[in-house]
């Protein structure tokens, strides 16, 4: 696996609408961290791995036990 020395900047596929217009988000991914912005806007959030992996878990959780509450009725 290659090491993440540089900022790398890449535009998703996933779009967000806001104000009337669908963007697409840009993430730029750093050694500790990802940036999240919309294109064409200026505004980032930042989000730290260990956050973003802590939430995706969370929904897979909370997704098995809705799947799981589901099979008993």
């Amino acid at each position: 696996m290659t090491s993440l020395v540089r900022p790398v900047r890449r535009e998703t596929a996933s779009l967000i609408r806001d104000g009337g217009k669908v963007r697409p988000i840009v993430v730029e991914i750093h050694a500790g961290y990802m940036m999240l912005r919309q294109k064409g806007c200026r505004t980032k959030y930042a989000l730290t791995y260990d956050v973003a992996y802590r939430y995706a878990v969370r929904l897979q959780v909370e997704a098995e036990r809705r799947e799981r509450k589901g099979r008993k009725r």
